[in-house]
């Protein structure tokens, strides 16, 4: 899967075993799961990156992070995740800007085809 992947690809998740299963997926990545030092942290992502980002860091939304964020980085990537997601966050999300808002998977099998499709998703903004 790493075969043609975006110059970079960060996952932001607060919650470690998240971040290293996605990483196990996608071998060459980015993670940050100091919930503390997020909003320093994303000031240094690349602005071509895919960020597979938590939606909830620390007991805040990251939802609430993605226009400051997209504002300094237009051309990023962003894909909110979450163990559950209600129908208004999804539409939150979609609406500060994220490329998509979705569950995460239950299994490696699963990651693999939701990163896949991200990648999709990421490449086709990428060209347009």
């Amino acid at each position: 899967m790493s075969a043609a992947l975006p110059a970079s690809i960060v996952i932001v998740d607060d919650e470690v075993d998240h971040a290293i299963v996605i990483r196990r997926v996608l071998a060459d990545v980015e993670v940050m799961t100091d919930p503390h030092q997020i909003e320093e942290r994303l000031a240094t992502v690349p602005w071509d990156a895919l960020l597979l980002i938590d939606r909830m860091l620390a007991g805040r939304q990251s939802i609430d992070l993605l226009p400051r964020l997209l504002e300094r980085h237009l051309d990023l990537s962003v894909a909110v995740l979450s163990a559950a997601l209600a129908d208004i966050d999804r539409d939150r999300a979609l609406a500060a800007g994220a490329l998509a808002a979705v569950e995460k998977p239950g299994s490696l099998d699963a990651w693999r085809a939701l990163l896949r499709e991200l990648l999709g998703l990421h490449r086709a903004r990428s060209v347009a």
